[in-house]
């Protein structure tokens, strides 16, 4: 049979979440052996990837050891439980033959609500009023707030999250919604109720925007103190998907000179952020530790629906959300 590398969390909230795809392991392991207990370091992973058919990836970060792709000689699918792919080296699985899939689906409204929850959070200053609240205080400086009702918002990236990022800020807000992105045709757009532009023309124009795109050699630092500085001095601008897509000294330097009102903040260049970091001393960035996919919901839905993806490769079928279709293409 062919082996399956299911790396179970050590975790034991996240193995809680995850045992309730029982159901989809106990599937699996009918026509596949099923490797799934623990694996605690990367050497262990190593080890026990190279006779397997299929995998799991764990949270290491793939791109750092290509050779494992020389060794792991009956590799065929690498299934990241994820929206985010840039751990893997999609070059390097492409040129050897490895499907390489994601979840691109299952976790967009735990993201799209984490997104707004920074949106609302920044524009009525919640966390600064608190932090003030619980120092003995009352009055914030520059307290005034930010409605956003009938306001504009700049959607990089319009995919799962950042349709659903857009329909909540029209129906909620009655909000004008712009898009950049390259890869979908204008009636994609319009199905969100949201108008294509250019990047120049969505950060001069939006009151909020947002950032939804991958992390790919375009699009790294695809926000620099070039982009910063066309933002509107009331402008809040949000990352939920990636930290390099964003410069973060030029971020840094633009919150400095307060060109513009705030940052809301999920993801980082470096993970976990630096104690040192400067983003940390600004009052008008709200933090959290990439947590914005972090509902029991999402991670229930996403390793269920991981599973089932493998399931579907190793039954002879196409799998879902395959990322290097050129695999797919050359096998015909």
């Amino acid at each position: 049979m062919k082996k399956v590398l299911l790396p179970w969390p050590t975790d034991k909230e996240l193995s809680e979440v995850v045992a309730e795809a029982k159901t989809e392991v106990e599937s699996l392991r009918k026509i596949a052996e099923v490797d799934i207990s623990p694996i605690p370091t990367e050497k262990d992973w190593f080890e026990r990837s190279r006779d397997a058919y299929a995998m799991l990836s764990p949270r290491i970060q793939l791109s750092r050891y290509p050779e494992f792709l020389n060794e792991a000689k009956e590799l065929r699918m690498i299934q990241t439980p994820s929206i985010g792919y840039n751990h893997i080296d999609l070059t390097a699985c492409t040129e050897k033959g490895v499907i390489v899939c994601n979840v691109a689906e299952v976790m967009a409204e735990s993201v799209a609500q984490h997104t707004w929850a920074l949106i609302l959070d920044l524009s009525k200053n919640v966390s600064r009023s608190d932090r003030v609240m619980r120092e003995g205080g009352w009055a914030i400086e520059n307290r005034f707030a930010i409605e956003l009702f009938g306001k504009t918002l700049g959607l990089i990236g319009i995919g799962d999250i950042g349709g659903r990022v857009a329909l909540k800020g029209r129906m909620a807000f009655g909000m004008r919604v712009l898009a950049y992105d390259p890869y979908v045709l204008p009636a994609r757009a319009q199905l969100h109720g949201a108008q294509l532009v250019d990047l120049e023309t969505l950060l001069k124009e939006s009151d909020v925007v947002s950032v939804h795109t991958p992390l790919t050699p375009e699009t790294h630092h695809m926000i620099g103190g070039k982009e910063l500085s066309l933002l509107k001095p009331t402008a809040i601008l949000i990352n939920t998907a990636r930290g390099p897509i964003i410069d973060e000294a030029a971020l840094a330097e633009a919150l400095e000179n307060k060109k513009f009102f705030g940052a809301g903040l999920d993801v980082f260049e470096e993970e976990p952020l630096s104690p040192t970091s400067p983003l940390r001393k600004f009052e008008n960035v709200v933090l959290t530790p990439h947590t914005s996919s972090s509902t029991k919901e999402a991670f229930s839905k996403t390793y269920k629906g991981a599973v089932s993806n493998i399931i579907r490769l190793v039954r002879g079928e196409r799998p879902h959300w395959v990322l290097n279709p050129a695999v797919l293409i050359a096998k015909r």
